[in-house]
This record gives structure tokens, C-alpha cells and sequence, in this order.
């Protein structure tokens, strides 16, 4: 019998060779594009803060403005949809079941490759950012600094990022239990909907706190000095995100249990 780990390797290889996967690293031509328009002065681009943009402060906030676009919320849930919904609808998860008999073990597979291939996809936009803030923006230095962070707000910007993080977390988990109930189309759909359902509750007093997306517009309103507000806000959403995660596993896998494929 295979391994968790052997699995998860054979997960990720699968991974790599999806092409929805790969489109998920367009994301990394959004800071590439700013800088570049920064450094030719570009009237696409326009500045709206008070103060310079300085390294880490430049990734986050380029960070946020990939989690404005929305887009990249459907594409992952569309990949983690066919993860698992995607190899039941073409009966190719059979293969698995021959040689796996433990489901709990396979979709907690689908789960953590995903998860894995998200932070490497994180990784390599943190690598392209910097290096194009220090390649082209930092040319302009009535708007940017060399300084790479501020010790101050460190902290702060470092669980802002995790915040986001942690809703695409959201949209993999939520994903992968919805593909065991429908169809790819019907399940993106419904995860679409839930989204933008998300996003309107996060309008409405008390209901806000369980909002995934909640947490994000308070961090863009934070000082992120204020070191305690960031983790307190962190934790609150860490902890719902936890919470709707192991729901949604403990739904999916009971269904997938007893499944016919």
C-alpha cells in the first residue's frame, strides 16, 4: 500500500502537468506589470498612499490586489474541483481505489498537494516581486525606497499575507468537498456563489464574523504598527478558516467513504 507521503508526490506530479494549475501563475505578471509601469511612469498606474512603498510593503499590497481580482479564487477552486470530482467523473480515481483501500487517506492527499502547490505558487511570487521592485521601481524614488521592511510593521504585514493565504486555504477545502456532491461546472459554481455570498455578509454587523473575506478589508484598514489588533485579527480568522475546513473534511470524506465510483 502506498504511503501518504508516496501520494502526495503523485498528487503534486499531477499537479504539474495541469494546465488550469499553470494559469494560476499569471498572477505573478501583476506585480512584473506594476513595476515595469512604475519605472516608465506609466498613467495606468496610480499611487494613492501618503507614504513611499518600500519592499515588503510593496508585496503585500500586490499580494492583496491578486486577491481583489477574484479571478484566481475560481481558477483554484476549478483545479481543486478536478483534483478529486474531475478523476470521479472519468473514473480514473479506480486506479487509486485498487491499490489504496483508504479514502480518509487519498482526500486528505488531494488536500495537502493542493495546499502544497498553493505555497509554492506563493513562494515564487514573493521572489518575482522583489525582484522586480528592485530591478524597475526602485528607479523611482519620489515613490519608492530601497528599504526592504520596517521592523514596526513587520508583523503586521506578515499575518496580512497568511490572512489571504488562508482564504485560498478556504477555497480549496470548501472546493474538494464540493466535488464529491456534483458535477465540475455545478460545484465551481456553487463555490462562486458561496464567494460572493461571503463578500455581501461581510457588509452586515454581528453575521461579518463569519465571513472569510471579512478579515481581509479589516487588515487593509489596520495600522499595521497596532502588532496586537493584526494577531488578534489573524487568530479570528485562523480560527474560522480551521473551523470550516475540518467541517468541510469531515463532510466530503464521509461522503467519499461511502461513494460507489
Amino acid at each position: 500500500m502506498l504511503s501518504f507521503r508516496n501520494i502526495c508526490n503523485i498528487e503534486l506530479r499531477k499537479l504539474v502537468y495541469r494546465k488550469d494549475m499553470w494559469i494560476m501563475l499569471t498572477m505573478l505578471a501583476i506585480p512584473a506589470l506594476y513595476s515595469v509601469g512604475i519605472f516608465f511612469n506609466s498613467s495606468v498606474i496610480v499611487f494613492t498612499g501618503t507614504e513611499k512603498e518600500y519592499g515588503m510593503s510593496f508585496i503585500v499590497n500586490m499580494f492583496n490586489f491578486v486577491n481583489a481580482v477574484y479571478i484566481y479564487y475560481f481558477i483554484l477552486s476549478l483545479v481543486s474541483v478536478r483534483s478529486l470530482g474531475g478523476e470521479i467523473e472519468n473514473k480514473s480515481i479506480l486506479l487509486y481505489t485498487q491499490r489504496i483501500n483508504n479514502r480518509p487517506k487519498m482526500y486528505f492527499a488531494k488536500i495537502y498537494s493542493l495546499i502544497t502547490a498553493f505555497f509554492m505558487i506563493c513562494i515564487a511570487f514573493l521572489v518575482v516581486t522583489l525582484v522586480m521592485y528592485y530591478t524597475f521601481a526602485i528607479q523611482r524614488e519620489d515613490l519608492v525606497t530601497k528599504q526592504l521592511f520596517k521592523v514596526e510593521e513587520l508583523a503586521g504585514l506578515f499575518l496580512f499575507f497568511l490572512c489571504i493565504v488562508l482564504i485560498y486555504i478556504f477555497t480549496i477545502t470548501f472546493s474538494v468537498m464540493l466535488s464529491v456532491f456534483f458535477k465540475t461546472n455545478t460545484a465551481v459554481i456553487i463555490f462562486s456563489i458561496v464567494l460572493i455570498g461571503s463578500m455581501f455578509l461581510s457588509k452586515f454587523p454581528v453575521i461579518q464574523y463569519l465571513s472569510v473575506t471579512y478579515y481581509i478589508s479589516k487588515f487593509a484598514e489596520l495600522d499595521l504598527t497596532r502588532t496586537s489588533e493584526a494577531v488578534k485579527l489573524f487568530i479570528a480568522n485562523a480560527s474560522l478558516v480551521a473551523l470550516y475546513s475540518l467541517i468541510f473534511s469531515v463532510i466530503g470524506i464521509r461522503k467519499f467513504e461511502r461513494r460507489d465510483l
